[in-house]
């Protein structure tokens, strides 16, 4: 995965920030690390952080991949619980 050019608006990294802090939440929540869950998911630990820290776009399969490895709904890492 390349680093993405820097002409990307404002708003689209605050929403890849935004689904990154709730991976990490939810990995903290279910006491599982980057490598663990790098493991089940079928990607390398430093894709995950990647991931997390808003570095790279996931993709869906890779989105996918993770939220099956946290045995929860793709749609929980686009939004909290209580909304």
């Amino acid at each position: 995965m390349s680093a993405d050019p820097p002409h990307l608006p404002p708003w689209l990294l605050e929403e890849r920030h935004a689904l990154g802090g709730r991976l990490f939440v939810l990995r903290h929540q279910r006491n599982v690390t980057q490598e663990r869950l790098a493991h089940y998911a079928g990607m390398s630990p430093k894709t995950v952080s990647r991931i997390e820290t808003g570095v790279v776009a996931a993709t869906v399969d890779q989105l996918t991949r993770i939220a099956r490895a946290l045995g929860i709904p793709l749609w929980r890492l686009f939004r909290d619980e209580d909304e």
